[in-house]
């Protein structure tokens, strides 16, 4: 059989054709790191991932080498119990593993950080996200009609990988305490993106407006359980808002990206927030619901071309996770 096809066969594919993971590639994957290392234990599965079960899943999603140790930080990032990695594979609802990539390796390994950055284009940005998925689907456990029971999934399940660029702000990682020098991974349980368009703003109200506007869209798994909300910032509408610190922008969408519980009365998502747990009773009809708990919920990042008015609001689930990308 074609070893394409026997790839196909055997269920390790996405559903897109993969490259045969040859014991000439993993080796050459794996950089002389000893293949049998544990880097973790992956739920639902139990299995464990090593450097070689993650090289081959690299392997086939059409890594370079280079790329390797991105991906064996997008897996340690899942594998923290702060990540729930559990749930995020198992439940019904549509979420994916999206990583993020800050720090010097964006720029040497090719990131996208211009036009498409949440596209095509970029073979380390794509190809890394694919990796990261066919580890959940090949280690993890997580395939389509069994332990990965999503009703409906999004894009994201195929590669869903972004990298922030450089802008007048300081960059996430940077935020999240760690040094400009160092590269990092994030990692959100994150449903696919909803772009708003604002083209003709001249102040930053008339962008965060709209965004605050997007953010307390009932039905979304934020409004009822709580969770972040990554913005994917576009450069034009950063630059406007220069004058404001990302603090700013945070506390303006945290007090104004949230409707009262009144406004929400025969939409069912009060019956979805009960149902589902949420974290605190929703009874007075002036109460105010957001989709996060504080500002800080509300990571931003720059990042896509020069030129349009748009901002993606990314809704995630739980928390995220970053760590260091270690490149021994």
């Amino acid at each position: 059989m074609d070893p394409i096809e026997a790839c196909v066969a055997a269920g390790w594919s996405d559903g897109l054709p993969v490259v045969p993971p040859t014991r000439s590639r993993v080796e050459a994957m794996l950089g002389g790191r000893p293949g049998q290392r544990v880097v973790a234990v992956l739920e639902p599965s139990g299995a464990e991932a090593t450097l070689e079960t993650i090289a081959a899943n690299a392997v086939m999603a059409g890594c370079l080498p280079d790329y390797f140790p991105v991906v064996v930080a997008a897996v340690r990032a899942a594998a923290d119990p702060a990540f729930h990695l559990e749930s995020v594979l198992t439940t019904v609802h549509s979420q994916s593993p999206l990583v993020l990539v800050n720090g010097p390796v964006v720029d040497r390994l090719g990131f996208a950080t211009g036009p498409n950055a949440l596209g095509g284009g970029s073979r380390a940005s794509a190809t890394v996200g694919r990796a990261v998925n066919l580890v959940m689907r090949n280690i993890a456990g997580a395939r389509s009609g069994g332990l990965d029971p999503k009703t409906l999934g999004h894009p994201g399940k195929f590669s869903y990988c972004v990298a922030e660029g450089e802008s007048h702000w300081p960059p996430h990682h940077v935020e999240r305490g760690f040094a400009t020098e160092t590269s990092t991974v994030t990692l959100f349980a994150a449903d696919a993106p909803l772009c708003l368009a604002v083209l003709n703003a001249q102040r930053p109200e008339q962008i965060l407006g709209v965004i605050a506007d997007a953010l307390p869209t009932a039905g979304t798994y934020t409004l009822a359980f709580g969770g972040e909300v990554l913005l994917a910032m576009s450069r034009e509408h950063a630059a406007l808002c220069a004058g404001w610190k990302k603090e700013e922008v945070r506390a303006f969408l945290f007090e104004r990206g949230r409707r009262s519980v009144r406004s929400l009365e025969g939409l069912g998502v009060l019956e979805t927030a009960a149902l589902l747990g949420r974290r605190e009773p929703l009874t007075d009809p002036d109460d105010l619901v957001g989709p996060v708990r504080s500002p800080d919920d509300i990571p931003i990042i720059v990042t896509g071309g020069e030129v349009g008015g748009y901002t993606a609001l990314i809704f995630c689930s739980g928390r995220s996770v970053i760590v260091p990308v270690e490149e021994e």
